[in-house]
């Protein structure tokens, strides 16, 4: 469709140049493969926008005229930048090369993935990874991200992925704080707790329930926040393990808390699952998190 701004279209201009180029109406339709009447009708309308005749007609062919010839030299520009286009991206998302933009949350992004990125780096060096962090569900439909981690019992059910750990959630102290104070009534100490954005979050909600008020000496409003909290020892808190057991200033000082286990899925969009950048990189990156499982359920502290 022309915009209110044109008086023609690219469909217009490949009218033109095929008559120009082939010289008779009857053989730019057959290239065009519509009808002769259709091609004649198109090129009667073109003119009339234009106030100008495009082509010398005769019984036998048909020859451009000067606003004719600058039309064919514009479509034949136009054609060959169309051209030259197609052949820088096809294939684009073919092959292997390219970057993968993969989401994912704070804490997973600074404890977890870090020395992960880095064998993917190695492992295809072809591939670019723009890592975005984020809290905040990115779209994927919307081509935010091309593959997101999320920490969820609930992921998506339009995503395509799969679960690939258990996410252990327990009880963790400075080991300054866990050699001065006994661990035995641990609800007692002084307690790390969570703000808004993170009380209504599964561990959030537990010391809701489990630490008195009085007891909370200070409030994160992010993981890894509430993790360097503990790290300085202003109290004990709860940690997804695969935090608490990368900080070695921590230790746990309880056994990880079932009922705030949670899933880690990989997900992507069905719409790209099959691009083989995006592939390599999911792929790589579930072998990396399936090996990291001790790590993510606790069993390792």
């Amino acid at each position: 469709m022309a915009s209110p701004s044109t008086l023609f279209n690219w469909d217009d201009l490949r009218i033109v140049l095929a008559i120009a180029e082939h010289g008779t109406i009857s053989g730019a339709a057959a290239i065009l493969r519509i009808s002769h009447p259709t091609v004649s009708r198109r090129l009667r309308q073109i003119e009339q926008r234009l106030g100008a005749r495009l082509f010398e007609r005769t019984p036998t062919s048909c020859r451009p005229t000067k606003a004719g010839e600058e039309m064919r030299i514009l479509a034949c520009r136009m054609r060959d930048d169309i051209v030259a286009l197609e052949a820088r991206i096809a294939g684009r998302d073919k092959g292997p090369r390219g970057s993968v933009r993969l989401t994912a949350p704070d804490a997973v992004s600074e404890y977890l993935l870090p020395a992960m990125l880095a064998k993917i780096c190695r492992e295809a060096p072809e591939l670019t990874i723009e890592l975005m962090v984020s809290n905040r569900v990115l779209s994927l439909a919307q081509r935010s991200a091309d593959i997101a981690l999320r920490v969820t019992d609930t992921p998506n059910p339009v995503l395509r992925g799969r679960r690939v750990g258990t996410v252990a959630v327990s009880v963790y102290a400075a080991r300054s704080l866990a050699a001065a104070r006994p661990m035995s009534q641990v609800t007692d100490l002084p307690w790390i707790g969570y703000d808004a954005a993170l009380a209504c979050t599964k561990p959030g909600a537990w010391v809701t329930a489990n630490v008195p008020d009085n007891c909370i000496r200070f409030r994160a409003n992010t993981l890894p926040g509430a993790a360097q909290a503990i790290r300085s020892g202003i109290g004990v808190g709860l940690l997804p393990c695969f935090v608490g057991g990368s900080i070695p200033e921590i230790v746990r000082v309880e056994p990880p808390i079932p009922s705030l286990d949670l899933g880690l899925w990989l997900l992507v969009h069905p719409d790209i699952a099959r691009v083989p950048r995006v592939r390599t990189a999911r792929d790589v990156l579930a072998r990396l998190l399936k090996a990291a499982a001790p790590l993510l359920s606790g069993e390792v502290s």
